[in-house]
């Protein structure tokens, strides 16, 4: 099954923008960091399992040890202090694993996403150069988007890029591309 990158992609930049501030509780000392963090991995667990990305199980196993060192705070009441600052330090590199799966997942995606928004630019330049564009733009934004990539699939001078490109990402990628790609030279 073939996902919609391009809103993988928006939400996992979400959740980069929330782990930022995670990282400022940490430094900080805020006392609800762990908690914090535990709610974080828990919604990229969430995207992850929405998306089906095989990260799922290693940010499981994060939240895992999230949890172990939440548990280590309560654990010996006497070094309360010092074992909060061990707990917090431990979910700090937790942090630092999640983010760092997180951005593999991402960048893969990107090097496809981007992939396909090049093979859209030039299908949309061949489209422009032969005149097959110009007519399907005269149609409001909303409503021109899918005829155009129907002229993409259609048209066989560019009919392989769409297939290209729909390999790499999903429909409702492909007409996000050309949107965006449309809206950049503001046509």
């Amino acid at each position: 099954m073939q996902i919609v990158v391009t809103a993988f992609l928006d939400e996992a930049e979400a959740l980069v923008r929330a782990s930022l501030a995670l990282v400022d509780r940490y430094q900080s000392r805020d006392p609800d960091f762990l908690a914090a963090l535990i709610g974080w991995l828990k919604q990229g667990e969430a995207l992850l399992e929405k998306y089906r990305r095989p990260q799922l199980a290693a940010f499981a196993a994060l939240r895992a040890r999230a949890l172990a060192a939440q548990a280590g705070v309560n654990s010996q009441e006497g070094r309360r202090l010092a074992q909060r600052k061990q707990s917090a330090g431990a979910g700090a590199l937790i942090l630092g694993e999640a983010q760092a799966l997180l951005a593999d997942v991402q960048t893969k995606l990107v090097a496809q996403r981007d992939e396909a928004s090049r093979l859209i630019l030039q299908m949309l330049q061949i489209l422009i150069q032969n005149g097959s564009l110009t007519p399907l733009l005269a149609a409001p934004a909303a409503e021109r988007i899918a005829p155009i990539w129907q002229c993409c699939l259609a048209r066989p001078e560019v009919a392989t890029g769409a297939r290209q490109v729909l390999g790499l990402v999903a429909w409702p990628d492909a007409l996000r591309l050309v949107d965006e790609t449309l809206a950049a030279w503001r046509l």
